[in-house]
């Protein structure tokens, strides 16, 4: 009888590691999944504001674009903006609405837009080049940049290109 009962309590014993040993495992799987889940949903919210602001710097060039086919080169268009000064671009109130654009830079839904002109220069052969090249007025680098905050760090989308004077 005494041989029976020790079985029992062994039995009940080796259960009890059993239980433990599983719940550990349990625990650590559930762990695992709960911290993919948590890395999922931080790279989707970022992915999400990364389009968001990658659509509003192609819409600033959109904007510029409108606002160069709307004005005068050099009367009142691109080609009397001061280069490297900080802009963004507004609606007027006429109508139909235009483009124009504004000194300072815009915040909108926690993005934050500018917009800044540079002057371009080209070589002999009428290429693009960064410098020893003669400066063309009919052409102007445009530079988009949208700024936000993610998870207590700046992040920054820049969009370049080159708006020329077509009506010349």
């Amino acid at each position: 009888m005494f041989l029976i009962q020790w079985k029992d309590n062994n039995k009940k014993g080796i259960a009890v590691i059993e239980i433990l040993i599983i719940t550990v495992i349990i625990t650590t799987a559930l762990t695992a999944v709960l911290s993919l889940i948590a890395f999922s949903l931080r790279t989707s919210v970022l992915i999400k504001e990364t389009t968001q602001a990658k659509n509003i710097a192609e819409g600033i060039i959109e904007q510029v674009r409108n606002f160069r086919d709307g004005t005068v080169w050099n009367t009142d268009g691109l080609g009397i903006l001061t280069t490297g000064i900080i802009y963004h671009s507004e609606k007027t109130t006429d109508t139909p609405p235009q483009w124009q654009i504004v000194v300072g830079e815009e915040t909108i839904d926690g993005f934050t837009r500018k917009v800044v002109f540079g002057e371009v220069q080209r070589d002999g052969d009428n290429n693009i080049v960064e410098s020893e090249g003669t400066v063309d007025s009919d052409t102007k680098k445009i530079t988009a940049s949208v700024f936000w905050q993610i998870s207590g760090q700046t992040r920054q989308i820049e969009i370049i290109t080159f708006l020329t004077n077509w009506r010349q």
